[in-house]
């Protein structure tokens, strides 16, 4: 099973969720992301290059960058403080953070 075999299982899993939905290449791209997921129109997660990147409180982005879980997400020179990128070596650990992302990007 390929890395992205397990983000179309996360796809596939929240989007259980009336409120989340699947925003694909044929629309709008940020971060060059394909298959973007968003709860209540707004993004909490996608898949680049194999990793998972997903939006979450900034202590908890900078707790999981110091246990070494995952790595801070830069677009150009900025680094985005919300959100954090899991490598595929991770892979076990996408469906919960990425459920996480979602409840709270849903309760902002």
């Amino acid at each position: 099973m390929g890395h992205s075999g397990g983000y179309d299982e996360i796809v596939r899993k929240l989007c259980g969720d009336r409120d989340v939905s699947v925003m694909t290449s044929g629309g709008m791209k940020r971060f060059g992301a394909s298959g973007e997921l968003r709860v209540n129109g707004r993004m909490f997660a996608f898949s680049s290059r194999g990793r998972l990147i997903v939006k979450l409180p900034r202590e908890r982005v900078a707790a999981l960058i110091a246990d070494g879980v995952g790595r801070p997400c830069t677009m150009g020179n900025r680094t985005m403080r919300e959100w954090v990128v899991i490598g595929p070596e991770r892979h076990a650990e996408w469906p919960s953070l990425a459920a996480e992302s979602k409840n709270f990007v849903k309760s902002l």
